[in-house]
């Protein structure tokens, strides 16, 4: 049984490049609350191919450790004919432009895409629902903007990484 009452076997776990960075290394001791919350709950945390992109590729030390351990595997983008998928990526991306006064092209396409990513899971693959993680507050406001224009805020939700493994203090960041 799952400790964290916020994530849950039944839901897909859509992952921003930003958490892998807060946790650091698979040594830092948020890398292994973070992991130890994931294999907790029996959730399997999805990273979008330019989220990988983001860290530095698939062989980088925290991408590699999730991967062979099997609490996360490397997803595709929703596919650009996804018309659900392309609105909610597109309100995102509005909302993170107003938020961070950019231009909309200007705005970093992975945080737009988590979006259309968690439209299309829920509707095609999720009906016990999605959580997205990330700790950029633009994207939040973004994501969570989309899925209430969609219509799907009972079975999408938005945290960062103090939601699922809490603030200890003492822990000290590492990134590498």
């Amino acid at each position: 049984m799952s400790r964290n009452p916020l994530l849950a076997a039944d839901q897909d776990v859509l992952v921003d490049a930003n958490i892998f960075y807060a946790i650091g290394h698979p040594t830092n001791p948020q890398y292994r609350r973070f992991r130890s919350a994931v294999q907790n709950a029996g959730v399997v945390c999805n990273l979008p191919r330019r989220v990988i992109g983001e860290l530095g590729g698939p062989e980088t030390d925290r991408v590699r450790t999730a991967l062979d351990e099997g609490w996360a595997e490397i997803i595709d983008a929703p596919s650009p004919t996804d018309g659900d998928a392309v609105a909610a990526s597109d309100i995102a991306k509005r909302t993170i432009a107003n938020e961070t006064g950019q231009a909309e092209h200007e705005v970093e396409k992975t945080d737009a895409i988590l979006a259309g990513l968690a439209i299309q899971y829920v509707r095609d693959r999720s009906p016990g629902g999605i959580i997205v993680l990330t700790d950029d507050k633009p994207a939040r406001k973004g994501i969570e903007n989309a899925v209430r224009a969609q219509g799907y805020t009972d079975t999408i939700t938005v945290y960062g990484l103090t939601d699922i493994i809490g603030d200890d203090s003492g822990d000290s960041m590492q990134l590498i």
